[in-house]
């Protein structure tokens, strides 16, 4: 049986067919065809190759059961970048089949991998993967420092704002080309494989001016990867041009100018990764917490964000939006005392101090600061005391919110506080 060999795919181009890079094509695939026929000893170098420039190395194409001189075999999904551009057997192929070579597509900032005649949809989706730096996901386009999401990157907000040292929170979700979104009650929406969620934390140099800019400290990430959440961090530079990967912990001096004019200080600490289990963790799995149907059903720059997703078809399942209750903003004073408590304890709290969190597995507690729990089921009556006292302490490690935090969030405490009280 004859050995079958990979017959790149490749069209007119002038550029390409001058007369020196005619024939050195022509006496590469010579040698191409050559190699495909005549059987040769196989060295230990061969298997650290990557023949076909897919980024793939021969060794893992021969495991894979993929051939190690064809770039368009294992077929990659848009947004894939890790091909190498300049090697001639990828440059000359057509991975999307679409009459324009690999080379003329990344030429032309197309992506080599969608074809744009037969899926109109050509444009960049992000990398499901934590790579060396954040710009190499793609969820954003532009100056990487204007936190300018790319097209098929949705910002998001939730209702109650989390405390985390006064900074600000950029959030969105990134799904997969074609995928969606599922309605699951008033909780946590199901989301579909290589969804990728980011919190970018940040403070304004002067909260009264935001032209007056921002200093950027990190990005956090969770991505669904074979079923399982998985978190990692990553680093801004002190240019602000990019950030890194980062698994270590960091405390950074922040000073800024709040909304008062008062001058501003704290020393923000950056977690590692192993820490989000602390808040992410429900009965042993890792879960998202802020996107849930209840803390989205809102109006946020200028559209309720769960009927934004159903009109973009990114949700599915979800009933008429009036049927969904709303979890309350504890900084709107409009609403009752008792709303807004509980709801600054279910975004603040609640995922640790609940059924499944991971202080009631690991402790023991029973009580539950859920929002939609009742007060009789949540125990609050029975801890008053411990909330008001770990809020209020100046004790590292003791007082709370426990992870995200290291001054006491005066405005949340005062509410709380007032709260207790309303309950002798």
């Amino acid at each position: 049986m004859k050995k079958s060999c990979f017959k790149p795919k490749f069209k007119t181009n002038k550029l390409l067919f001058s007369k020196g890079k005619f024939r050195f094509i022509l006496t590469f695939m010579l040698i191409g065809l050559y190699s495909c026929t005549h059987d040769r000893l196989v060295s230990s170098e061969d298997f650290d190759k990557d023949t076909d420039g897919d980024g793939i190395i021969d060794s893992d194409e021969m495991l894979n059961g993929t051939n190690k001189n064809d770039p368009c075999d294992p077929v990659q999904s848009s947004g894939y970048t890790s091909y190498d551009p300049l090697n001639i057997l990828w440059s000359i192929a057509d991975c999307d089949s679409d009459g324009t070579i690999n080379s003329d597509e990344v030429e032309n900032n197309s992506d080599p991998y969608v074809n744009e005649s037969l899926n109109p949809d050509d444009r960049i989706y992000p990398i499901a993967s934590f790579l060396p730096t954040l710009s190499e996901l793609m969820l954003f386009e532009g100056n990487l420092s204007d936190l300018n999401f790319n097209e098929t990157v949705h910002e998001y907000s939730i209702s109650t704002s989390v405390f985390s040292d006064y900074s600000k929170i950029l959030r969105s979700i990134a799904l997969p080309r074609g995928t969606q979104m599922t309605y699951n009650g008033e909780g946590l929406f199901n989301f579909p494989e290589n969804t990728i969620l980011t919190q970018t934390f940040y403070y304004l140099n002067d909260e009264r001016d935001p032209d007056l800019g921002k200093k950027i400290i990190e990005t956090r990430v969770m991505i669904k990867l074979n079923g399982t959440w998985t978190t990692g961090n990553y680093l801004w530079n002190e240019q602000q041009t990019e950030a890194n990967y980062d698994e270590n912990i960091h405390s950074i001096q922040i000073d800024w100018i709040d909304n008062s004019g008062n001058d501003r200080s704290t020393n923000y600490k950056v977690l590692s990764s192993n820490f989000c289990v602390q808040c992410h963790d429900y009965n042993s799995t890792t879960l998202p917490i802020g996107p849930k149907a209840r803390a989205l059903n809102f109006v946020y720059n200028g559209s309720n964000q769960i009927q934004k997703f159903i009109d973009l078809e990114l949700l599915a399942g979800a009933p008429d939006i009036s049927q969904i209750e709303i979890l309350p903003n504890w900084s709107d004073e409009t609403n009752t005392l008792e709303d807004r408590a509980r709801a600054y304890l279910d975004v603040n709290c609640a995922h640790c101090h609940q059924p499944g969190g991971s202080y009631n597995v690991n402790y023991g507690g029973e009580f539950d600061l859920s929002y939609e729990t009742s007060f009789e089921d949540s125990k609050i009556n029975d801890v008053k005391i411990p909330i008001v006292d770990r809020m209020s302490s100046p004790v590292s490690g003791y007082f709370m919110p426990l992870i995200g935090s290291t001054v006491i969030h005066t405005e949340g405490f005062d509410l709380i506080d007032t709260y207790i009280d309303s309950l002798d």
